[in-house]
């Protein structure tokens, strides 16, 4: 038996006791401070990592504002330069290519004997110039393969990010709801716009719009709504009659609705508002708006068939049928004019050919309507329902009561600048005939020519 105080060492302890005796006499060894300092790490790391997390996100929304206001800045400058060389293009369309057009259809039809008719509008390749400078390097170089440049030599052409486009359309193929109107109104005017209204509506395929109750519960027929698009636009309180005799006061009770407002009296500021007036609703907008404008370039109402759009079969048969409306408040001599069936197909092919050659002067749509089978070629698959159709009569002196050729005046361009996320889209209304009422260039007559901004609205 080995004494307790013996200098021999004691056995090395074992099992799960021995373990946790072990660790025991391991933590009265340690520093009493020990726990205070890991805590002090952990408080420090965990306050380090939230200051460099908000550090990460707010570096990343400096980041994506800083190129967001980049790309608006970019986008809105790429639009006002869609809008610059559309504005040149209308000056070359005008300036150049409208007199040799003139002079080559004058030598053709003096060789040939016949009007023929030549278009060619600038107006319509402005996207193919607008990507000499917004594409890309291969789709500038791809352009300049297609139209035959070498443009190896050229600097500033395409750009490294970003895209411009632009579309060039004219306004004074189109009714002008504001002639007659303002504060001072002409009656004569007022005559030729209600006797287009009512052209344009006189369409049997339109009978449904009128045949149906309004929200209101009332109907609308044709005379009334043509009537209340007039007086919303003219600033005297007398109601419109084709007889200056039997007009009444204006009484369209705007203000007695449930949302009440008042007439407007004055010329229309935009074509959305004719919905305010009585009658309309948007089953008519939709049947009429697209062709109306209230940007006046005509000051007898007339419409310029060259800038009609190809679509323009409903506006070019309510035009036929305002020239052949000797009297306005009655029906025409020849009530055959208002059967779709022969108008429709005549006019279609006439907008046809004004869409390839360009309605070049009224002498030629008058010998189409009088003599429609010579107006097609055999080929054409129409060429057999041509021959059936019976022409319209009508004369050069009755269709000019209402329309015009010549080169287009109003001009609408719709231009787009894109970069990254950001798209920026202004649209404008030049007037080539309007004068500048401060001019600030040496070049005033030049920059009428490219166009007097009337209008201007960026988004």
């Amino acid at each position: 038996m080995t004494p307790r105080n013996s200098s021999w060492p004691s056995p090395r302890p074992s099992g799960w006791w021995a373990i946790l005796k072990t660790r025991f006499r391991a933590r009265r060894g340690r520093d009493p401070q020990s726990g205070v300092a890991f805590l002090i790490t952990i408080s420090s790391l965990s306050l380090l990592i939230a200051m460099v997390t908000q550090f990460t996100f707010n570096t990343t929304v400096d980041s994506a504002q800083a190129a967001n206001a980049r790309d608006e800045v970019r986008a809105h400058y790429l639009a006002r330069s869609a809008v610059a060389m559309s504005r040149l293009l209308i000056k070359i369309q005008l300036q150049f290519v409208e007199p040799v057009m003139q002079q080559a259809q004058d030598m053709l039809n003096k060789q040939a004997g016949q009007d023929l008719g030549i278009s060619l509008r600038a107006t319509d390749y402005v996207n193919i110039l607008l990507g000499f400078f917004s594409g890309s390097k291969m789709e500038t170089a791809l352009l300049s393969g297609l139209v035959g440049v070498d443009i190896n030599e050229a600097t500033g052409l395409g750009i490294p990010a970003g895209r411009m486009e632009a579309t060039i359309t004219n306004e004074d193929g189109k009714i002008d709801l504001n002639c007659g109107g303002g504060s001072a109104p002409v009656r004569t005017r007022q005559l030729i716009l209600f006797r287009l209204l009512q052209a344009l509506m006189a369409s049997p395929r339109y009978n449904w719009l009128f045949e149906q109750r309004k929200e209101s519960g009332q109907f609308v027929d044709r005379t009334d709504l043509a009537r209340a698009i007039i007086d919303w636009a003219d600033g005297d309180e007398q109601g419109f009659a084709v007889d200056a005799n039997a007009a009444g006061p204006e009484d369209y009770r705007y203000d007695q609705r449930d949302d009440p407002y008042l007439a407007h009296n004055d010329y229309y500021d935009s074509v959305d508002e004719v919905n305010m007036v009585r009658g309309m609703d948007p089953d008519f907008a939709e049947a009429f708006a697209g062709n109306f404008t209230v940007y006046a370039s005509d000051p007898d109402c007339k419409i310029n068939l060259r800038s009609i759009k190809s679509d323009c079969t409903p506006l070019l048969v309510g035009l036929l049928r305002a020239a052949l409306f000797s009297d306005i408040s009655k029906p025409p001599i020849d009530v055959s004019i208002l059967d779709d069936n022969r108008a429709y197909p005549l006019a279609s092919i006439l907008c046809e050919r004004g869409a390839a050659v360009g309605f070049d002067s009224l002498d030629t749509i008058v010998k189409v309507l009088n003599k429609p089978a010579e107006a097609i070629a055999r080929e054409d698959p129409r060429f057999q329902l041509m021959q059936t159709l019976t022409g319209i009569n009508i004369t050069k002196a009755q269709l000019a009561l209402v329309a015009y050729t010549g080169p287009p005046r109003v001009y609408r361009v719709v231009a787009t600048g894109e970069s990254g996320k950001v798209k920026k889209r202004i649209t404008a209304i030049l007037d080539t005939k309007r004068y500048l009422d401060h001019p600030t260039t040496n070049d005033p007559e030049g920059e009428r020519m490219a166009g007097v901004v009337q209008y201007w609205r960026e988004e």
